[in-house]
């Protein structure tokens, strides 16, 4: 706001003289002068009065015109501050002649006046900073604004700087003394996009990606496979691996274990690859790898690979294993996806193949969980096993039925379950809170899954009924009799019979027969009574 005494403080020697004129015309001063003499004072004062009222007045106009200017210059400023954008320009010495906004202090962490644009813009890649230094230049080198504009279209439309991601538009910019000349000035505008960048990667990255194991994922394969493929990727190798034990390992020890499983499988898949390959996690525990340049025999050398440096995983709650097939196609043209179908069969027969072996080491793994977290004696299993074969054999099985090896494998697995049971419930000396002995007496059926994981459905139904009594009073059915599967009925009496003969953590062994007698006591309730009586009879 212009102070209404400014004008008086800027004229005030000039008001002196008016106001002295003035007394000097009431005064006696001119009685003895000619009339004429003073009535042309009096005009001439009169027009120093007007004069100087003039002058005040072009004066206010021009103090309140620039007081505008300023606070429009101030609006302007605080606008492009706001904007969150850098406007800067230069001219043919490529020396930045002004800065227009706060931004570009932030932008390049410093004033930039006087600063070279070539250096302010220089980046990583070699290649864009030749396309700048080129395109300013050819601006200066014609007087044709149409090269003019076609040398700032040359220029990348986004560019990196100290981490941001920039957005770049370029204005020429003719004042009154450059438009003789046709010399302009470029302004660029420069826009911070980084976050909107990032979050866009972000997004590109998931839609392409599996967000457990970071491996590319089957919409990337289809994106792979619509366009066009090089001869040069030819032949081209493919394995389809399906994992092992992966349904065994959620069941039993929770969907936790089982992402770590599928993520140290993914870290071995890559270590077995090269970069240029393509691993994919195809879905579920399925992985598709692309090999560009190799041969079946290639492909059988990677399948080695994968398979030895499974083997040296550690510390997962089973062995890493996995199921490969193969196949490769030597020359472009014909659909590389009816490939993956072959790979995928020759994958699923040699699973089959395999089933036997891995089904041991699900076994082994179990076990020996069993023996080192749940405080089973090592030789307990093969004394079930001795016992359960030879009192069998005295019931009538044939050594080599199936309902023997049904109950050899149900020595091994009879208490399977207990792995997924907290170590310092099973461990604990007291007695166990309601809470507690809930969470124990599922291990049946955790059992029973494990079984059912590698095929064995038979073993898995007397897993869950090993816990089931006579009279009906068991857990997890509350079947009773005949109902419960035979060899679950010889395997509760063997187990039983082996742990009160054997030292536990909770208490002492008994003596055989102190044991025979504990047995003889849960005939016709808890166990079977005309089997229970030939073990008595027989052991």
């Amino acid at each position: 706001m212009i102070n209404p005494d400014f004008d008086r403080k800027l004229f005030e020697k000039e008001f002196e003289i008016l106001e002295k004129a003035r007394a000097d015309i009431e005064s006696d001063i001119f009685n003895n002068i000619d009339n004429k003499l003073l009535l042309d004072y009096k005009t001439m004062v009169s027009h120093y009065e007007k004069l100087l009222n003039l002058t005040r007045k072009i004066f206010k106009i021009s103090d309140i015109q620039g007081e505008n200017l300023i606070k429009r210059e101030n609006e302007i400023k605080s606008l492009l501050d706001n904007a969150g954008q850098g406007f800067l320009t230069f001219g043919k010495d490529l020396t930045v002649d002004r800065e227009y906004s706060a931004e570009c202090i932030r932008i390049f962490g410093k004033k930039i006046g006087n600063c070279n644009i070539l250096s302010l813009l220089k980046s990583e890649d070699s290649n864009q900073n030749e396309i700048f230094a080129k395109n300013f230049r050819n601006i200066w080198e014609t007087a044709d604004p149409v090269l003019h504009s076609e040398s700032l279209n040359q220029l990348p439309e986004m560019i990196k700087i100290n981490s941001l991601y920039l957005t770049l538009q370029p204005k020429l910019i003719y004042s009154n003394d450059n438009k003789r000349t046709n010399q302009p000035l470029v302004m660029l505008i420069l826009t911070d996009i980084t976050e909107k960048y990032k979050a866009q990667e972000q997004v590109e990255y998931l839609n392409y990606h599996d967000k457990l194991t970071g491996l590319f994922n089957r919409a990337y394969i289809d994106a792979w496979l619509e366009n066009s493929q090089p001869r040069d990727n030819f032949p081209l190798g493919i394995i389809f691996a399906d994992m092992n034990g992966m349904k065994l390992t959620n069941d039993v020890f929770g969907h936790a274990q089982g992402d770590q499983l599928l993520l140290k499988m993914a870290q071995v898949l890559l270590y077995c690859c090269r970069e240029k390959d393509i691993v994919a996690r195809w879905g579920g525990d399925e992985f598709l790898i692309l090999l560009p340049e190799t041969d079946m025999e290639g492909c059988a050398k990677v399948c080695e690979h994968i398979k030895m440096a499974c083997k040296r995983e550690e510390g997962l709650p089973l062995e890493l294993s996995v199921a490969l097939g193969i196949a490769a196609q030597e020359q472009p043209g014909s659909s590389v996806v009816h490939l993956f179908g072959v790979a995928e069969k020759r994958m699923y027969r040699n699973k089959l193949l395999e089933n036997k072996e891995t089904r041991r080491k699900i076994i082994l793994a179990m076990n020996e969980i069993l023996r080192t977290r749940c405080y089973e004696d090592d030789e307990h299993i093969e004394r079930l096993k001795a016992s359960a074969a030879g009192f069998a054999q005295i019931l009538g099985f044939n050594a080599e039925s199936s309902e023997m090896q049904n109950l050899m494998l149900l020595a091994d697995l009879h208490d399977v379950g207990k792995v997924a049971i907290p170590q310092e419930i099973l461990g604990k000396p007291g007695a166990l809170l309601p809470g507690e002995y809930k969470i124990v007496r599922g291990h049946s059926e955790t059992g029973f899954r494990v079984a059912q994981c590698i095929g064995e459905i038979a073993v898995g139904e007397a897993i869950l009924a090993l816990h089931e009594r006579w009279d009906g009073q068991g857990y997890p059915l509350g079947i009773q009799g005949q109902q419960i599967p035979l060899i679950s009925r010889i395997m509760a009496i063997v187990v039983a019979f082996d742990v009160m003969t054997h030292d536990q953590p909770y208490r002492q062994a008994m003596s055989k027969e102190e044991a025979l007698g504990e047995l003889k006591k849960g005939t016709g309730s808890q166990f079977d009574p005309i089997i229970t009586r030939m073990f008595i009879d027989n052991f």
